[in-house]
């Protein structure tokens, strides 16, 4: 089976699709190449595996009849209680049979892939309780940057984030805890990457045994709201106001800024 690099962003805005476009300039990195890099294959199989070894519950689930027999194909657990399968015992053997399929597929269309590389949308917990390798990567970035890069980027899809001082310091403090239960195998600032990427795809080309190309990154013009990354550092001094600043000043601290 693929082993999976796995990015845990702190939030939205903390430079994961540059990260992407680094890891994705080594042919031994399977995964989705296209704008913005967030077709989460492990997530997705980890979450339908979720789904379908969910206790059945009559009140809010299909059943037997309506499943199979009804007009629009459904979708959920196994609809009925089994006498003959412990089904909560069965998740991990389940993830762990559907990774090894999807590694065989990814290497069918890249046979030189030693990795899989994804945006990680699930607790990686079941995918190693499935016996799946999984190199984590905690990408963080200086929460007054991530504010003032919010207001500027507007793109479909983004129209939940919080985009208020006080609301980011509690969403950020609240993922950092989460962040910190399960320490990562690596944790990367947005700028070491931006402003050095050289020698941040030395040192992760060190940790993941693969070459990464820096002359090969792609910055997308949809995705950028600075004329450069070394302009995305530091842009909160011009960006925000002093109590916007200083709402997030005690999580920057915690991050080390």
């Amino acid at each position: 089976m693929l082993p999976i690099v796995g990015i845990r962003p702190l939030s939205g805005r903390t430079g994961t699709t540059l990260l992407m476009s680094l890891l994705g300039t080594s042919p031994s990195i399977a995964f989705d190449r296209r704008y913005p890099a967030e077709y989460r294959i492990g997530s997705y199989l980890a979450r339908m595996a979720s789904q379908m070894t969910e206790p059945f519950d009559e009140r809010t689930h299909v059943g037997v009849t309506d499943f199979f027999f009804g007009p629009q194909p459904s979708w959920g657990p196994l609809p009925f209680r089994s006498d003959a399968l412990d089904i909560e015992a069965w998740r991990p053997d389940l993830l762990r049979a559907m990774w090894a399929s999807a590694s065989d597929a990814l290497l069918a269309a890249c046979p030189g892939a030693r990795w899989y590389a994804e945006k990680l949308a699930v607790d990686e917990g079941a995918l190693r309780a499935a016996g799946v390798e999984v190199f984590t990567i905690d990408l963080v970035r200086d929460p007054r940057d991530i504010l003032a890069s919010r207001r500027s980027f507007l793109a479909g899809g983004t129209d939940h984030w919080t985009r208020d001082a006080e609301g980011v310091a509690d969403e950020l403090f609240a993922r950092l805890d989460e962040l910190d239960a399960q320490p990562a195998d690596l944790r990367l600032r947005y700028e070491d990457l931006a402003l050095d990427i050289e020698a941040t795809a030395e040192m992760l080309g060190e940790h993941l045994e693969v070459e990464l190309v820096p002359s090969g990154v792609d910055r997308p013009a949809q995705h950028v709201t600075t004329p450069s990354a070394t302009a995305s550092v530091g842009r909160w001094r011009s960006d925000l106001d002093d109590d916007d600043a200083a709402a997030l000043r005690p999580i920057a601290e915690r991050l080390g800024y």
